[in-house]
C-alpha cells in the first residue's frame, strides 16, 4: 500500500495539476515551472542518493535506529532542514564545504515531495 503524508499528497496533486494547466489553455510559462520543479526533484533525488543515502536509505526508508527518518520531516520547516544540511547536527556531518544553496535547494525538494 502507498504511504502519502497529507503534505507531500498536496505536492503530487499540485505537481499534477501544473503539468495539465496547457491542456486547459495555460501558458508557456506554467509549462515551464513544471518542467523545472520536475528538473529540481529529479536533481535532488540525484543529489540524495550520492550523498544522503548511505545513511537516511534508500529512497529515504529509513535503515535503523538512530537515524532521522527523513519521510516524517516538518515540511513547514526549511530552515531547520538547510541549517542540518549546512552545519551538521549530531552524528550527520556539515555539507557546507561540498553542496551549495540551490543544491540544498533541490534535496529540500527531494525530501519534502
Amino acid at each position: 500500500m502507498l504511504r502519502l503524508t497529507v503534505p507531500a499528497l498536496l505536492v503530487s496533486i499540485n505537481l499534477l495539476l501544473l503539468s495539465a494547466l496547457p491542456a486547459f489553455g495555460g501558458n508557456a510559462d506554467a509549462s515551464a515551472g513544471s518542467s523545472e520543479a520536475a528538473a529540481q526533484l529529479k536533481k535532488g533525488a540525484t543529489s540524495y542518493r550520492k550523498r544522503c543515502a548511505r545513511c537516511h536509505g534508500v529512497n529515504m526508508v529509513n535503515p535503523g535506529p538512530g537515524i532521522f527518518d527523513l519521510r516524517t520531516f516538518p515540511v513547514d520547516d526549511k530552515n531547520r532542514f538547510v541549517d542540518a544540511v549546512i552545519n551538521g547536527k549530531n552524528a550527520m556531518p556539515s555539507w557546507g564545504d561540498v553542496l551549495d544553496a540551490d543544491d540544498v535547494d533541490t534535496l529540500w525538494v527531494y525530501v519534502t515531495q
